[in-house]
């Protein structure tokens, strides 16, 4: 990863906010800055240098994915101080206002002494990640095939009297066994009617014939997040779940359909609502179209009806439609795409 032009772009932005330091307490953020996948660090930046501190589990770990950065280990542990000493005599100092909480940016205007001024920096780290870079989508499309390739095999051992924490463990399993370094978010099997619950936790109901079964899943690999969503007919399903999976499928390509640099994320979250309009199921669709993803699952841009965002050549987002009614169950389909000069590159379909 570039490491190097990462920082240089950051710099530039404290230039623009005239801004003599930011302490970036993300993890994310700091991963994309600096490298270090950890769970405790800060990172300090000035215009003509970084300091990157943690705690003593994390000496070797940093030693070796730091760059670009000195590495500190204070002895008390006290990273926002020792943060505060190394950007001595910075007059502005941006914090993560989004990510620091209002007890711990106190203590670090105190570190920081009565001439500082903290300055609420939101979304500056965020902003240079929107766009990535050629490891970036290398590194998801490794990760997407990875949980892509697993599915069939889970999918063909689905059975009438399976758990629905039985699927997760089966998919979960899979994506260790293949090289999966860790679920980048719990595991969602739900089966029947409770596939009407947008976001249903695997449970202990039992699959039976003619359920509609949504698993949504995804892998982290080399820190990057995968995310994909398929809905299973159980025995082939009835002619009212199949009408629902061809509307959504159907509503899914729209969408990736209208994917292409320039356009708006509303006007792709409304090619989606547009096909199940159409289909009579529009009321059934409780949220957006899709996201971005990366270093973390939910990412910037948003695909939804209220969004302001415009896609860029470089973008990695979902796109997963979905239909869900009380009572009945439901149904969802997901891909990540890459966002091309000549449209949607759909990774792994």
């Amino acid at each position: 990863m570039d490491y190097a032009n990462r920082m240089a772009r950051l710099r530039a932005r404290l230039k623009r906010e005239r801004v003599d330091a930011l302490v970036v307490s993300h993890l994310p953020n700091i991963r994309y800055l600096a490298g270090f996948s950890g769970s405790n660090g800060l990172l300090a930046v000035t215009a003509d240098g970084a300091g990157f501190f943690s705690d003593s589990r994390y000496t070797s770990q940093a030693a070796a994915e730091v760059q670009g950065a000195r590495v500190r280990i204070p002895a008390n542990g006290d990273l926002l101080s020792a943060a505060a000493r190394h950007i001595r005599g910075a007059r502005r100092v941006g914090f993560e206002a989004e990510h620091l909480t209002w007890g711990q940016a106190t203590r670090l205007q105190t570190a920081l002494g009565k001439r500082a001024r903290l300055a609420a920096a939101r979304g500056w780290t965020e902003d240079l990640r929107l766009v990535k870079d050629a490891e970036e989508i290398a590194a998801i499309r490794a990760a997407v095939e990875l949980a892509a390739g697993v599915l069939p095999g889970v999918i063909a051992r689905l059975r009438p009297g399976l758990r629905e924490t039985e699927v997760a463990g089966r998919i979960e399993f899979a994506l260790r066994r293949a090289g999966g370094e860790g679920t980048s978010f719990e595991t969602l099997v739900a089966s029947g009617a409770r596939a009407a619950i947008v976001h249903g936790k695997a449970s202990e109901k039992r699959l039976a014939a003619g359920d509609t079964v949504i698993m949504d899943y995804g892998v982290w690999l080399h820190g990057y997040a995968s995310d994909r969503t398929r809905s299973v007919l159980l025995g082939g399903g009835g002619r009212k779940a199949k009408g629902i999976l061809r509307a959504v499928r159907d509503a899914h390509d729209a969408a990736i359909a209208a994917v292409r640099p320039g356009v708006s994320a509303r006007a792709v979250d409304a090619a989606a609502r547009a096909v199940l309009r159409a289909a009579g199921m529009a009321q059934w669709f409780v949220h957006s179209t899709g996201h971005g993803l990366g270093l973390e699952v939910h990412e910037a841009p948003r695909l939804g009806q209220r969004s302001r965002d415009r896609l860029q050549a470089g973008q990695v987002i979902t796109v997963e439609p979905g239909v869900y009614i009380p009572g009945w169950g439901g149904v969802r389909w997901e891909d990540v795409v890459v966002v091309r000069p000549g449209g949607a590159e759909v990774l792994a379909p």
